[in-house]
């Protein structure tokens, strides 16, 4: 069970810079699509993904109305229904509308961010959103794997016009996950870039199920509320690769490339086919551009994790040592620090990582996996 952290603040995380460019692509990437290689599939229109029962409606209008007579501030209106109605909210990697978050009581970050815009809709509170990332939770078929970004919300509140008075940067409450304390922020977004993410973790799903009309379906819903998302143009390359048409899927890769609308998932996919198809030299040309875009914590492990499997061993211990001075509290690279010294043979150095991942870790599937292997460890150095 996941809590839900409902901060009453200022605004994100200071020292954080957007870096989300001004769509300039001339051409729409859908437009490279080989459409007859599939066949449309309904799926849920934006007003139903937002939409939440009239009962429902009218259960919060009469809240809201009472928490603003006792001088509740608008956007705090909405968190404190929030916590009240999700109290047992539990995380289960699902993306949902706001109506089945709310009858579930489970689902997402997305899927509760969706749901935190559908109760500001009715009462026309603002929002604005930022895009985080985290250690990645791998979504493997295969030869597939796709990784997605979270998101969280900011609930703006109402202006307050005072003479001579100029706000830098607007209150509002901020409703996220808890804990928050593995994430690393990656750009500011919008109402269609929840949207489009909605429809992208279905069209993945279904993606990796193999269901490729409802895949294609959903990604061209995603596309029509944001063009340039590198995640969107990866999840269609890996669509037309899966259903036999890999030269669609180059074309989209070099699309991505000519309009530098990349990312560590399109590039390590791109590179993917590229081995497949024996272009070594572009192999080598997507990992070094891998290494250049790398700008999360979690980009530098996985890069790190790339090394290993080439027994590049030296090359992986520099990067994850100064990732763990960067980011101690972290407990990824300890725990990636402790493979390295375990292929190594070097279970005592092993063993003192995997200690370190375990007391920096908070959420209790890694707690649950560190000291499992922990345990393995002491058994091997006790024989010993």
């Amino acid at each position: 069970m996941k809590q839900i952290l409902f901060i009453m603040g200022l605004a994100f995380l200071s020292g954080c810079t957007t870096t989300k460019k001004i769509s300039t692509v001339p051409v729409d990437p859908v437009s490279l699509f080989n459409h007859t290689l599939f066949n449309s599939q309904p799926t849920p229109q934006v007003k139903d993904i937002f939409n939440l029962p009239v009962t429902e409606q009218n259960k919060f209008f009469a809240y809201h109305q009472n928490a603003l007579k006792q001088g509740v501030r608008q956007d705090r209106v909405i968190s404190a229904y929030l916590e009240s109605k999700l109290n047992s909210f539990s995380y289960d990697g699902a993306t949902l509308s706001a109506t089945q978050t709310l009858n579930q009581d489970q689902g997402n970050c997305i899927s509760l961010a969706i749901l935190t815009q559908a109760y500001a809709n009715l009462i026309g509170i603002e929002t604005s959103f930022r895009e985080v990332a985290s250690i990645p939770v791998y979504k493997m078929s295969g030869q597939t794997l796709l990784i997605s970004n979270h998101f969280n919300t900011k609930l703006l509140a109402p202006t307050e016009k005072e003479e001579g008075w100029i706000s830098a940067i607007r209150p509002g409450t901020v409703i996220d996950y808890f804990p928050a304390q593995d994430i690393y922020f990656v750009d500011t977004a919008t109402v269609n870039d929840l949207t489009a993410k909605f429809y992208a973790n279905h069209a993945a799903d279904a993606l990796l199920n193999k269901r490729f009309n409802e895949s294609y379906s959903y990604i061209i819903q995603a596309f029509k509320n944001t063009k340039d998302d590198p995640e969107l143009i990866n999840i269609a390359a890996i669509l037309h690769r899966r259903a036999g048409d890999s030269e669609t899927a180059k074309q989209l890769f070099e699309f991505a490339l000519t309009h530098n609308l990349v990312s560590t998932n399109l590039l390590t996919s791109y590179a993917a086919l590229a081995q497949k198809n024996s272009n070594y030299t572009l192999v080598t040309k997507l990992e070094n551009m891998t290494n250049q875009i790398a700008k999360t914590p979690f980009d530098i492990i996985s890069i790190a994790q790339k090394a290993i499997h080439k027994k590049q061993y030296t090359k992986a211990e520099k990067l994850l040592s100064e990732l763990s001075n960067e980011y101690s509290y972290l407990p990824e690279p300890y725990f990636e620090l402790a493979k390295l010294y375990y292929l190594k043979n070097e279970l005592v150095q092993s063993k003192a990582y995997l200690s370190k991942a375990l007391s920096k870790a908070e959420d209790q599937k890694k707690l649950g996996i560190y000291q499992a292997k922990l345990s393995t460890l002491e058994q091997i150095t006790h024989k010993k």
